[in-house]
């Protein structure tokens, strides 16, 4: 198939046909040119004899024509082909020469003279036919000769015009062979180049080396390499912090678990054993947040996962578990949601929803409040819009930017955190091209508020910039609190 052939076969196939058509041509046309008028003069010459045979009879009647031997012999001599000739009378009787050209009668339209080729015994010949007068009567005179020496000339002429171009054939084959194979020289050395491209450490390619037709697939090449390379950095860089983060409690589970082995104190065993639960649990945590931080990078997501969502409705999925934590840490938590559809991926909405809430939970001392809304923004370019409020301890305004970043924990942070949880919410928002902000929460405006307890809060606000392609039914807005 045409998909599955080389580039080589594919150039000759198009540069060849067109390469022979050409020198067809160019034999063709010369031969045809060549030969009409080599056909006329032989034709001219078939007249001569007619016309000869005309001048001996114009002044005989029909019933004294005779040709001499002398003039039959001027016009039988050819070396090459046979001649005959016949006059007739204007009743078609033969009055001298071959009976072998009484052919057909000579319909009264023909023109005169009239030339063309029959079959006369058995082979074709070219016969040559004038009505001319003899004494007060019209006689025909045919003469016709056979077709050797026309043939000869056609084979001579054909010679001629397509051996050259021939031999032109063949040179241009080879010289377009080797310039195909040439010019494809270089696609074979970066082939060479590319098998080793893993051995050289995925290093790109200066596409300045080679010709100009080559370089945007050298620079797609190099893009590829480069991505390639981030992949790989980021796949190591994945399996370097895993290993280091499940390192600690792992081991820690481990030691809960020996020393539950070793105690026979039914109440120590009991206190390894909700250790050895604790570790678990946060181990087990640990594990989903390095894969959700996986899944969130936006270099492994692909366009045709995304699909027309709404927040509002995937906040909804996550309001059981969410207020079953509220109500054990004494928490008032709110959902103030209105519809927000836009084109994103669910799931990793999801784990961005329940980053925000986790984290919100995890750092809101008890009695303090977290609200959840979502929504379409006041502009209407079709964008929505997704915020979490808390009244906890905030964060630092200098902070804001740096723990965004992987294992980063405030100094000082209670509880057994990761650090991991408002990096995905990072990676998730880059992969939907969305705006993160980190804000201080409303309430710490709130004059009433302020005092010994007084705390500034967080208020992380995500816009999602772009109109979904396809809107899902609008659903009605959501407010309540526990």
């Amino acid at each position: 198939m045409e998909r599955n052939s080389s580039l080589r076969g594919r150039l000759l196939r198009g540069l060849l046909p067109a390469v022979f058509l050409i020198i067809v041509a160019s034999a063709v046309f010369p031969y045809l040119l060549a030969l009409r008028p080599a056909e006329s003069a032989f034709d001219r010459a078939l007249g001569d004899g007619a016309y000869a045979i005309a001048t001996i009879i114009r002044s005989l009647p029909p019933e004294q024509v005779v040709i001499d031997a002398q003039a039959e012999g001027a016009i039988r001599s050819d070396s090459v082909d046979t001649v005959l000739f016949a006059v007739l009378d204007p009743e078609g009787r033969l009055l001298a020469g071959d009976a072998a050209l009484l052919l057909r009668p000579r319909a009264a339209s023909q023109a005169n003279p009239w030339i063309h080729t029959e079959l006369v015994t058995g082979q074709p010949m070219r016969v040559f036919s004038l009505v001319a007068p003899c004494g007060r009567a019209n006689c025909e005179i045919r003469i016709g000769e056979t077709l050797r020496k026309r043939d000869a000339l056609r084979r001579g002429t054909l010679l001629a015009a397509f051996l050259p171009e021939g031999a032109l054939a063949l040179f241009i084959v080879v010289f377009v062979a080797l310039g195909v194979r040439r010019a494809l020289a270089p696609l074979q050395a970066y082939s060479a180049r590319l098998l080793q491209l893993g051995e050289l450490g995925w290093q790109e390619m200066d596409p300045e080396e080679t010709v100009a037709e080559v370089r945007p697939l050298i620079r797609a090449l190099n893009r590829s390499a480069a991505a390639l390379r981030s992949a790989a950095e980021a796949q190591q860089r994945f399996l370097s912090t895993a290993a280091h983060q499940l390192r600690t409690p792992l081991a820690g589970l481990k030691a809960s678990a020996d020393l539950a082995q070793l105690t026979t104190d039914p109440e120590q065993m009991h206190l390894q054993l909700a250790q050895v639960s604790r570790s678990a649990d946060r181990v087990a945590r640990l594990a989903n947040q390095l894969l959700a931080l996986a899944r969130s990078d936006p270099r492994v997501q692909r366009p045709e996962e995304l699909a027309p969502c709404d927040l509002a409705e995937i906040c909804a999925d996550l309001i059981e578990d969410s207020l079953r934590r509220a109500h054990a840490a004494n928490i008032d938590l709110g959902f103030e949601l209105n519809p927000a559809p836009l084109h994103g991926h669910p799931l990793l909405l999801r784990e961005l929803l329940a980053n925000l809430i986790d984290n919100a939970l995890r750092y809101t001392p008890g009695g303090g409040r977290v609200t959840v809304r979502c929504g379409p923004a006041a502009h209407a370019d079709g964008s929505t819009w997704l915020e979490v409020e808390d009244d906890g301890p905030g964060i630092p305004a200098d902070m804001h930017e740096s723990v965004l970043g992987r294992f980063v924990r405030l100094p000082g942070t209670p509880g057994e955190g990761s650090g991991l949880g408002l990096a995905i919410v990072k990676e998730i928002c880059e992969t939907h091209h969305a705006r993160l902000q980190l804000l201080d929460s409303r309430a710490s405006a709130d004059p009433v508020r302020h005092g010994v307890d007084w705390r500034p809060g967080l208020r992380v606000r995500v816009e999602f910039a772009d109109a979904p392609a396809v809107s899902p039914p609008p659903s009605p807005p959501l407010a309540a609190r526990v």
